[in-house]
């Protein structure tokens, strides 16, 4: 086989490609649609799991606390006290034009219009997931099984993604902004999570800690820790403060810091951009919290300092959303370029 002989030696080059800044959006929200679509997934799952179990207190706890967040976050319409949660829960599964398609839907279309920057492995996956979700059927003809299967499936695909961007990308701007999407969305369905959940219910039943632990993916780590005893502030201290949980909201938070603290502008700025700040404010006051102060009652019922505490992780984690998309993802003609660190 003939030698292939560069005209002129090249020196070793460790750059990354230059990121225009609508594809540094594009990357942003693709981590924000899987993570919201794994949210939803995960939610559902849990409600699927209880259905058939409702003469159980704790079954049902966890099955109304579940329908109670898919309808608190806009998946599901308000019930009315009539018709099957299962039913409700089947026809936005497999509705075509239901929030979870939709997003689903978004996913694959960003992926499309990252094609020359994700791999081609990290491809395959995004578009089997939007295969997952593009067979429509009548609600009445599914097998609770199927569903479930259609769930599990999806939620090992979001996995395989996620090991992938985690494995797989080098650790530019590009590979940033996703990271940050998915940080940024973790933590806000989290807190949502949290708000709908254990600040409505102080102290909140069996079932409905149940419920929040497997929704968040900690179950394993927080019997490893308590073994079988279910208490409000130790759940709380798992999803909220406990930054060795990649599940936290603390966790997500200080990944935020960092990735926001390598960006283009906290390099060349003297003092620390908005975005910084933000980022740095949140983590801190998830930090300086006392956890069993959130879940303290008061004379007049449940305490509102989860509540509060909640609304602004979401008010200042949206914030942070819109300070990013005005510093970095502006689509003039011209896009602005630059070179990763």
């Amino acid at each position: 086989m003939a030698e292939i002989k560069p005209a002129h030696p090249l020196e070793v080059s460790r750059a990354t490609f230059d990121l225009p800044s609508r594809v540094a959006d594009n990357l942003f929200w693709l981590g924000r649609y899987t993570e919201r679509v794994e949210a939803v997934v995960r939610i559902s799952r849990a409600i699927l799991g209880r259905v058939f179990q409702e003469g159980d207190v704790t079954r049902t706890a966890g099955l109304n606390l579940g329908l109670h967040v898919l309808q608190a976050l806009g998946y599901l319409p308000e019930r009315t006290g009539q018709g099957a949660p299962e039913r409700e829960l089947l026809e936005m599964m497999y509705d075509p034009a239901s929030w979870l398609a939709s997003n689903v839907h978004q996913v694959r279309r960003v992926a499309g219009l990252l094609r020359d920057r994700i791999s081609v492995d990290a491809w395959l996956i995004l578009n089997q997931l939007d295969q997952q979700f593009s067979v429509a059927a009548p609600a009445e003809m599914l097998q609770m099984g199927a569903a479930q299967d259609r769930l599990d499936r999806a939620i090992i695909t979001l996995s395989a993604f996620a090991g992938l961007v985690m494995e797989g990308m080098t650790r530019g701007d590009g590979w940033r902004f996703l990271d940050i999407g998915r940080r940024l969305e973790r933590a806000l369905q989290m807190a949502d999570l949290l708000r709908n959940s254990l600040a409505e219910n102080s102290p909140a039943d069996v079932g409905v800690l149940e419920a929040v632990l497997e929704i968040a993916d900690s179950s394993i780590t927080y019997r490893s820790r308590y073994l079988t005893s279910l208490q409000n502030d130790l759940v709380l201290d798992l999803l909220l403060a406990d930054e060795a949980n990649p599940r936290s909201i603390a966790f997500q938070l200080a990944r935020l810091q960092e990735d926001v603290d390598k960006l283009p502008a906290s390099h060349t700025a003297i003092r620390r951009p908005t975005e910084a700040r933000v980022a740095l404010s949140l983590l801190t006051a998830v930090q300086l919290t006392d956890v069993r102060e959130l879940v303290r009652e008061g004379a007049a019922g449940p305490s509102a300092a989860l509540e509060n505490l909640c609304a602004r992780l979401i008010k200042e984690l949206n914030q942070l959303s819109e300070t990013l998309t005005r510093a970095y993802f502006s689509h003039s003609p011209q896009s602005r370029q630059w070179s990763a660190p």
